[in-house]
């Protein structure tokens, strides 16, 4: 099967869309709500709550949605909810932020964060139901690139809204896009989940879902690793803008190491797709992180701005193949009633463990600087190869 002829697939296309809108709008959110927050209240520790109060509760939300996507007869209304409860809560944020008490500040960021599992591992886990199973390794490739292009769009859109004009425009942008998402949501073919597959308690469905998890070695060898891997990548956030000012530049050009980065990941997830089918995804993730880590020591050594650049998009280059290589793996060994919740599960792990390492990254950086952070990245990949390979051989 060639690549275009996923693209003949009407309704992968109009999947591919809303995913990527919707996706893009959280990516949005993020960057507009700090520079929001920062210009009505000056306050970054309030900035920081914010956006740790709509992501981290993804770590309980992504098992329980999951687990009720697998069983729910009403799947559209809970994808068209996502959109609208995330413009809501963003409208709602753009009128509390310095009028309202923080408390309900917080609290808008967790509402707009409920839905969030949706917005990575249910889109994913819709795929199989509109694609051709042949045709689903060159999906999830493409499905990877969805995650990268709102990577790069994203941050980029929100922060020319908020320069450009203010970063309360940006915050509506970001509502606004989450509702022309729904536009394209509303016409992707969202049937109800199998009589039997809603059947049994919920309990029991989530109990299976996690134990899946853990009981396929695949599954648990890519999960525990991509996890690890995940926490310590969680460094760049600050990193990338230290090493800019290391090589003699102003922080803000970290921005562009996040932006090569990206665009090396999509690179890689798109030329993926085309050999996805021809190569076994387990062996492909953990050879990649290998890789990767390599790349991330190569960027911490680079004698120049411009090498580090070049570097980057070399490790965003393995970073996007390892994303689709896990994206499809989850597909292969999931059962038809198990799989949105192990996509959610999975994801929703690698996002805690991503905000854990951001959360720590600033300590970490006082402590060994710019480029002793990239090294701990580059070691962590190792750590995270070595974590998948020993709970392989564990028996659970």
């Amino acid at each position: 099967m060639t690549p275009s002829a996923l693209w003949r697939e009407r309704d992968f296309r109009t999947l591919f869309v809303a995913a990527t809108l919707s996706r893009l709008a959280s990516e949005m959110f993020s960057v507009a709500i700090v520079l929001f927050v920062l210009a009505r209240t000056q306050s970054a520790q309030l900035a920081g709550v914010t956006v740790a109060a709509a992501t981290l509760p993804t770590i309980v939300t992504g098992p329980l949605m999951g687990a009720w996507l697998d069983r729910t007869r009403h799947r559209r209304t809970v994808f068209n909810a996502n959109q609208l409860v995330l413009s809501a809560a963003t409208f709602g944020l753009l009128a509390a932020v310095g009028h309202l008490s923080d408390l309900v500040v917080v609290l808008l960021a967790v509402v707009a964060g409920l839905p969030y599992p949706v917005r990575t591992g249910g889109f994913s886990g819709l795929i199989p139901t509109l694609v051709p199973a042949p045709l689903l390794p060159q999906a999830y490739g493409v499905e990877a690139a969805s995650y990268n292009v709102a990577g790069i769009a994203g941050p980029a859109l929100a922060g020319t809204i908020a320069g450009a004009v203010s970063p309360a425009w940006a915050v509506a942008a970001t509502a606004t896009m989450a509702l022309v998402a729904l536009v394209w949501l509303v016409r992707v073919p969202i049937g109800p989940v199998r009589h039997d597959a809603a059947a049994g308690r919920f309990s029991h469905a989530l109990r299976d879902g996690l134990r899946l998890l853990t009981r396929v070695p695949e599954l648990r060898s890519v999960t525990f690793a991509t996890t690890v891997s995940q926490a310590w990548v969680g460094l760049i956030v600050v990193a990338f803008p230290l090493l800019a000012e290391t090589l003699g530049h102003k922080r803000a050009a970290g921005g562009g190491l996040f932006s090569l980065f990206a665009v090396g990941a999509l690179i890689g997830s798109v030329s993926w797709s085309r050999i996805a089918g021809r190569v076994r995804s387990e062996p492909a993730v953990l050879a990649g992180l290998l890789v990767f880590g390599a790349a991330m020591a190569g960027v911490g050594a680079a004698p120049s701005l411009v090498a580090a650049l070049a570097l980057v998009a070399v490790a965003g280059l393995i970073d996007g193949p390892v994303l689709a290589a896990t994206l499809n793996l989850r597909q292969q060994l999931s059962p038809e009633h198990l799989r949105t919740q192990v996509f959610t599960t999975a994801a929703s792990l690698k996002i805690g463990a991503f905000a854990v390492g951001s959360g720590v990254a600033g300590p970490v950086s006082g402590a060994v600087g710019s480029r002793g952070m990239l090294y701990l990245v580059a070691a962590g990949q190792v750590l995270s190869l070595l974590t998948g390979l020993l709970v392989r051989r564990s028996r659970h």
